[in-house]
């Protein structure tokens, strides 16, 4: 693990193969299988689509959907939809906080913040510009929150890989502004030249990525057809402000020194959940 800390410190970002395993990440693609099958029962009886598309696999049955009734993704990530212990089982998986503990040490806090993002073939809206997580993290450029982001598939260059510019993260927080016709603001000045060292993670499920909240990285144009599912969630050492992040509410100690264990259970997180806006905020 010595190896990994040097390289997150020069890179920014670091690439764990085969973290976690098909039974690791099982409960949780079941949790959004089953929210899709929801959503396509609810379209179905209302006489949206006349199929279910019940026998299509998990990399292409929502897509099959949307496109049945001519809709798109409504928003970039889901939320709500897939708030369950099944995701608080991942989030405090000890392979996942392993590898945090040797980056930030084992005090650590889930910051709240989770998405599950299906990505759909030719889709702009989950298509993000170079940026830092930071950017849209106001007040959090002086601390360290790490990004841990599981593919739920394959991810190649064609699906929708995430590209990353080695050592980004080492120049501090950019100038952003907002420009016609994109969702997210973008840097004043652009972070690539023609000499720019751009790597491209093509990763396998059961990888983990993590990355530093400074380093640069954008997600590319899926042009394959296939739906590029992924999960992602957010720590920091215990300790670091939260405050003004809009999911503070639900933020909760994931590893405690003393025991190395979650101190945190999920009937503990589901009472936040309860006693929080987010349930009602997010799809």
């Amino acid at each position: 693990m010595g190896t990994y800390s040097e390289k997150f410190t020069e890179q920014g970002y670091l690439v764990v193969e085969s973290a976690l395993s098909e039974t690791d990440l099982a409960p949780l693609i079941a949790v959004i299988s089953q929210a899709v099958d929801r959503r396509a029962t609810a379209l179905y009886n209302e006489g949206i689509i006349s199929d279910t598309y019940e026998k299509l696999s998990f990399e292409r049955r929502w897509h099959a959907i949307l496109k049945a009734c001519d809709r798109e993704n409504e928003v970039f990530g889901w939320h709500t939809l897939v708030f369950s212990e099944a995701l608080f089982d991942l989030i405090t998986h000890p392979k996942v906080l392993d590898v945090l503990e040797h980056l930030i040490g084992s005090d650590i806090q889930f910051n709240g913040d989770f998405w599950v993002r299906p990505k759909l073939p030719n889709e702009k809206l989950t298509t993000l510009p170079w940026h830092q997580d930071s950017a849209y993290m106001p007040d959090t450029e002086n601390d360290t929150h790490l990004t841990v982001w599981l593919p739920l598939v394959d991810v190649k260059t064609e699906n929708g890989a995430l590209q990353f510019l080695p050592g980004s993260h080492k120049a501090g927080l950019q100038t952003y502004h907002r420009v016609p016709d994109e969702a997210f603001a973008v840097p004043v000045l652009p972070p690539t030249s023609s000499d720019t060292i751009i790597d491209t993670l093509e990763m396998k499920r059961g990888d983990l990525l993590v990355f530093n909240n400074l380093v640069f990285h954008r997600s590319l144009f899926n042009r394959s057809d296939i739906i590029r599912w992924s999960v992602d969630f957010r720590f920091s050492q215990t300790g670091t402000s939260l405050d003004g992040l809009w999911h503070e509410a639900i933020a909760y100690p994931a590893r405690a020194r003393e025991t190395r264990r979650c101190p945190t259970s999920w009937q503990d997180w589901y009472a936040q959940w309860e006693a929080s806006p987010h349930k009602d905020r997010f799809v």
